[in-house]
């Protein structure tokens, strides 16, 4: 007697209802497959007496769902596929019970969680389906089907994330490659080690490998373990009595004092600047509000934040490249990577809230050396015809020149032949040339992309001096650039420091780079540090929280 109705199968089309120990297959229509699917299969008479279990998968998966998704439908395509080429024999279910493989498959999708994933996306049969007694030719079709699906669905999921990026930002032009699904269904069911085989699936690199051991300990925290938050007030630095001091000193392991315990001390200060350091903020030994804030986030359960940045790293490419340059956006960091170890890392000022810089990956082709500034269409109309127009001396006094169409030609013309009062962007264009005071600096370092944005150096130094460094119109600015150049050239051989600097300060040079260099301009939030310690930065762009809601987290 069928007691209790657990699995919804085939979209509706069949239900697993299960008893302690048994099973049986509920057609709605009390029809078997073969009746359900009729022509569409191509079925033969001689074929259900040959292999009434390959009769039944056959037939099983030419029905499709009432609506359809393009990915069931693509999975469905798939499923085809990979068992026309094995004469529809079916490979987690043998002689009416489950192979060892699709039990390791199924525990280890039901691993989901730890992997920053759902478990509930993912339908899997009843693990005690024919122990007791062989599953039928349609129950055991149903069973496979219902175990394709999952498996399928994780891997692509583990593989290239639930979201679509575009769909979290519009200046994220990730476009993660959807795993193949024939080759999906193929690589685990022939693998030594099945269990192994799906979690392959999920990102290959050491940063996510790391947030998933710090989402295990973050799951294991609870309320009480989050220390109380420290107060905002005023700056809290050497010499300075605070009530907050004593709590600040137990957040950094620092014992506490009796003989003047509100009093800011060196040991205390020597704490804190060591605290700023490892968390990319300046190490001035001073707690203001950026300091404090990032000390009451330290210890909270990140928890949501931790997944986001794990569904991050699903978008982003599975080869890096053995060497490669990586743009963290919200830390404001640049790295060279060279076969896993960072060679070289500094400091960057990215995009503003309101001109983000884009995340993409590309590849560096050219180093330009004393570049000229073409300044961008927006910025002429924003910033450079407002300046004209209260001062005409604006562009000569920093170094612009005007080009405009002339009898066909754009050419250099003078900044006083021009009608600055109706002047736009579509019928001038103003550049900077190269000097000491131009925006790109001495240097700047081409990808080219969809975005025109690029890594360049910058006369702007003391931004770099910030905790918070989103000043840019998008691209990115580079503190150390000429050892930034360095590394990056020595990668490409055949170049010196010398042979670079020498080339500061004349004309406009360019250096096409031999060997290709992969670049990744990231967004992560939350990452494990080299001390394995969990580090967190602000979402300056929103697009934690923009992850966080549609994952429902």
């Amino acid at each position: 007697m069928i007691e209790k109705r657990l699995t919804a199968l085939m979209a509706g089309t069949v239900l697993l209802a299960l008893t302690a120990g048994t099973a049986s297959a509920y057609l709605p229509e009390g029809k078997t497959f073969r009746e359900r699917a009729g022509s569409v299969a191509s079925l033969t008479v001689a074929d259900v007496a040959s292999d009434p279990a390959a009769i039944a998968l056959k037939a099983a998966i030419a029905i499709a769902p009432a609506k359809e998704t393009f990915l069931e439908k693509r999975d469905r395509a798939a499923m085809t596929e990979f068992y026309s080429e094995r004469d529809y024999k079916p490979v987690w279910v043998n002689d009416g019970r489950l192979t060892p493989a699709a039990q390791a498959v199924m525990a280890r999708i039901a691993l989901a969680a730890e992997d920053g994933l759902d478990p509930a996306a993912y339908s899997l049969p009843a693990k005690t389906l024919g122990s007791t007694a062989p599953l039928g030719p349609d129950l055991a079709a149903a069973v496979e089907i219902t175990l394709d699906r999952a498996l399928l669905t994780y891997a692509r999921q583990a593989y290239a994330g639930r979201l679509d990026p575009a769909a979290v930002g519009k200046l994220i032009t990730i476009k993660p490659l959807l795993p193949d699904p024939v080759a999906i269904l193929a690589s685990v069911s022939s693998a030594p080690d099945a269990a192994a085989a799906v979690d392959g699936y999920n990102p290959p690199h050491a940063g996510y490998r790391a947030l998933k051991a710090a989402l295990a300990e973050a799951r294991q925290q609870t309320p009480a373990d989050a220390p109380a938050p420290i107060a905002e007030g005023k700056l809290l630095k050497l010499g300075v009595s605070d009530a907050r001091v004593p709590l600040l000193r137990a957040r950094l392991g620092l014992a506490p004092v009796t003989d003047n315990p509100d009093l800011y001390d060196n040991a205390l200060a020597e704490a804190v600047a060591r605290f700023q350091a490892s968390s990319g903020l300046k190490a001035d030994g001073a707690a203001g509000g950026n300091t404090i804030a990032f000390l009451n986030g330290v210890g909270k359960n990140n928890t949501a934040e931790i997944i986001a940045n794990m569904e991050r790293w699903r978008w982003m490419p599975r080869d890096l490249g053995a060497f490669h340059v990586a743009v963290n956006v919200p830390e404001f960091e640049v790295r060279v990577v060279d076969d896993g170890k960072v060679v070289h890392q500094t400091r960057v000022v990215t995009g503003k809230i309101t001109n983000q810089t884009p995340i993409f990956s590309d590849e560096m082709e050219s180093i330009v050396v004393n570049p000229s500034w073409n300044v961008p269409a927006s910025i002429t109309m924003k910033e450079m015809l407002p300046n004209v127009r209260r001062d005409p001396s604006y562009l000569s006094r920093n170094g612009y020149q005007v080009l405009a169409r002339v009898g066909g030609k754009v050419v250099p013309v003078s900044p006083s032949s021009i009608d600055w009062s109706t002047a736009s962007a579509r019928n001038i264009q103003i550049r900077q040339v190269p000097g000491d005071d131009n925006a790109l600096g001495s240097i700047k370092f081409l990808f080219p992309n969809e975005h025109a944005v690029y890594l360049h150096d910058t006369p702007s130094k003391s931004l770099f001096q910030r905790d918070s460094r989103a000043f840019s119109h998008g691209c990115v600015r580079v503190q150390n650039p000429l050892d930034f150049a360095d590394v990056l050239l020595t990668y490409e051989g055949g170049w010196t420091k010398q042979r670079l600097r020498k080339m500061i300060g004349g004309r406009e040079s360019w250096v096409k780079l031999p060997k290709k260099i992969p670049i990744h301009i990231t967004y992560f939030t939350a990452f494990v540090d080299d001390a394995g310690k969990l580090q967190t930065r602000p979402d300056i762009y929103g697009y934690d929280a923009r992850v966080e809601r549609a994952l429902g987290l």
